[in-house]
């Protein structure tokens, strides 16, 4: 169960966020596994001119044989349509554990995962930060700010696309409506996770 635990730990830093003043977009994805639900995934999205600001909060909750309980706060800026900072954040019972950066340096990136520092020599236009609320028409190829591997996007049919995981070689599912992720299936050996949009609350939202 263990090394699932790690993937679903894995998988959760793959995705995350943005946030600031202008146009303004919140959304909640639950997250599903091995028949249960095991947390959320909320969504900030603000945009200000050319500038993009979007911040993901995870929060995930396991009880098989043992309790695992994590928190990530990941935030992406994005200015002229260009990735230009990255910062995830790890919580373990309530303090920070870990720290990852992407920030841009002349013509690529600089990649600080807790010190340990490596260079990625390329412009990013598309990160995985941008799947929540930015389908991905067109776009050939994605990059993952959590350890800056570079994957393919291809598309299937109408709004749907198979994302191939750098690390494990298994290609993904998403699919949308009007543009917003509606749900996506991870796969992994022991079970899959299902990241799904909750309508129920935007429907909620939308009647009050």
């Amino acid at each position: 169960m263990k090394p699932f635990v790690f993937f679903l730990t894995c998988f959760l830093l793959l995705f995350s966020s943005f946030s600031i003043l202008g146009q303004t977009k919140t959304e909640v994805f639950n997250i599903r596994a091995l028949g249960m639900n095991v947390g959320t995934i909320t969504v900030n999205q603000q945009i200000d001119g050319d500038r993009l600001v979007v911040e993901a909060i995870s929060q995930v909750e396991v009880r098989i044989i043992f309790k695992f309980k994590v928190k990530y706060i990941q935030t992406s800026v994005y200015e002229k349509g260009e990735l230009v900072t990255s910062l995830l954040q790890t919580y373990k019972k309530g303090e920070v554990n870990s720290n990852t950066r992407l920030t841009k340096r002349g013509i690529g990136y600089e990649l600080n995962k807790d010190g340990e520092k490596s260079y990625i020599n390329d412009k990013i236009y598309y990160s995985g930060s941008l799947l929540y609320f930015h389908e991905p028409i067109s776009v050939k190829n994605l990059y993952f700010e959590i350890n800056g591997k570079k994957t393919i996007v291809e598309p299937t049919k109408a709004h749907t696309y198979l994302i191939t995981d750098p690390q494990n070689g298994k290609k993904n599912e998403y699919m949308y409506k009007n543009g917003v992720l509606k749900q996506a299936i991870i796969k992994h050996n022991m079970a899959n996770v299902y990241l799904t949009l909750n309508e129920q609350l935007i429907k909620t939202a939308s009647s009050n």
